[in-house]
């Protein structure tokens, strides 16, 4: 199970009321436990009570760093003045997320003074976003009733998406040898890259793989591939040995993974293929793991590798592609790359078929490969690209994968239909200098997608 996103329920009110109106602050308490319950069942919440003071702010602040949470929800419980909290929330950087919502749902024939006391948190928020917006802080906003579904949908995809941006900045993201030559389109600055979307490029020694593939059991190989034989379909033509020698190749990138704690890897199969130390090449490896949340990008891409986490962290399953074929007559582009793509997104009720592959375009030996097309349905289309000026962006696109398999093709495959007419669409990602490699993850995760980019500063084009 995913761990919850972490939350910490910044409750506000006006500090004249525990004078005023003594009984309030205690009522309104009462209700921020339950609203801190409702938000529960999504995230993990720290809740300590409401503030009322500068000085009240900043002890919950203190906590909420203490137990490291990824967004801060602002919730007025009444008119607060905002330089009560301006400062902390100003010098922090957690995200901040201001929940504009009350106890009622609705004003009626029987609305009272009472009812207005307890439910004027509104013009707080108003004064805060104000003066946020003046010093530069950006902020999310969600309006509606604490128990709406629709409404706290779209908290939990802040949430969701503050959880991403945690994640990606503690994550480390290998590269197996070096980045294609002349491949120009995702060149990049990791200096930069740290930076802006997070991860830390580790470079993976080819000396620890090496060791990884002689070291691995016998029993571990074995049991490996046991596994294969129970969850593919296997081509007569792969043999013992080879299917041993793949084992061995998936058995050493695992151990990098775990030695070297990567989220994700690129590799450029060439740097393998060219080293007499591997017989065979992870092909089978590399898509399985993407099963396991362990991203992919390839030919020594890392910045799709980081679309594919930063997919994955938002929606729970992603993978890697490419855009191959124009299907100009049927308005879908057949999507495919040598060898990855995530075995939990194959079409149900289909075998996966483990092939013979061999090696990689002239390089490598024999090696085992996943073959299989994709669960039909709605998908969404990321690429993460560096744009002019070397800035990075996002290119966001929903469409359709279509339910189509090629007999005989050794690869995961499928076709995509986007949303927008193919040669529009097409001609649109040309002009943002979209690139070639890309993030695929099914549904619609347009919301979290959005969301994760604007805590990054992350501009996004939509097709």
């Amino acid at each position: 199970m995913p761990k919850k996103p972490r939350l910490g329920l910044l409750g506000l009110m006006l500090e004249l009321y525990d004078k005023a109106v003594p009984d309030l602050r205690p009522e309104e308490e009462e209700f921020g436990s339950r609203v801190s319950g409702r938000l529960s069942d999504f995230a993990h919440v720290t809740w300590g009570g409401i503030a009322n003071t500068r000085h009240e702010v900043e002890r919950r602040m203190e906590g909420f760093c203490a137990d490291e949470v990824d967004l801060i929800v602002v919730v007025h419980f009444s008119y607060a003045p905002s330089l009560i909290a301006l400062p902390a929330l100003t010098r922090s950087k957690i995200p901040v997320v201001l929940f504009n919502t009350q106890e009622l749902a609705g004003i009626g024939d029987g609305f009272s003074q009472d009812h207005m006391l307890h439910n004027h948190g509104m013009h707080g928020q108003q004064d805060l976003a104000n003066t946020l917006l003046r010093a530069g802080k950006s902020f999310g906003v969600v309006t509606g009733h604490w128990e709406d579904p629709a409404t706290l949908a779209e908290l939990q995809d802040w949430a969701v998406a503050a959880a991403t941006v945690s994640k990606l900045r503690k994550a480390e993201i290998g590269r197996i040898g070096w980045a294609f030559q002349d491949m120009g389109d995702f060149g990049l600055d990791e200096t930069a890259f740290l930076m802006k979307i997070g991860p830390h490029v580790r470079q993976v020694p080819l000396d620890l793989l090496a060791e990884g593939q002689t070291t691995a059991s016998d029993a571990d190989v074995a049991a490996l591939v046991d596994d294969y034989r129970q969850l593919y379909e296997i081509a007569e033509d792969l043999t013992e040995e080879e299917l041993v020698a793949s084992a061995r190749a998936e058995l050493a990138v695992r151990r990098a993974v775990e030695v070297l704690g990567l989220s994700g890897f690129s590799v450029h199969y060439e740097v393998l293929g060219q080293d007499p130390r591997f017989a065979a090449l992870p092909f089978a490896g590399a898509a399985r793991l993407l099963a396991e949340g362990i991203s992919f990008g390839g030919e020594g891409d890392v910045t799709s590798a980081a679309a594919v986490l930063m997919l994955h962290y938002l929606s729970g399953i992603a993978t890697f592609s490419e855009m191959f074929t124009m299907d100009l007559a049927g308005g879908t582009v057949f999507m495919s790359h040598f060898a990855e793509g995530n075995p939990l997104l194959a079409r149900r009720g289909q075998p996966i078929q483990m092939v013979r592959r061999d090696g990689w375009v002239g390089s490598g030996g024999v090696s085992a490969s996943l073959a299989f097309t994709f669960e039909p349905g709605p998908v969404t289309m990321t690429n993460l690209t560096v744009g002019s000026g070397g800035e990075f962006h996002l290119i966001l696109t929903q469409g359709e994968a279509i339910d189509f398999r090629v007999p005989g093709q050794p690869t995961p495959h499928f076709l995509f239909k986007p949303r927008a007419p193919l040669n529009d669409f097409l001609s649109r990602y040309l002009e943002l200098g979209g690139s070639h490699h890309v993030a695929v993850a099914p549904g619609d995760q347009t919301s979290r997608v959005l969301k994760c980019a604007n805590l990054m500063g992350l501009k996004v084009d939509v097709i």
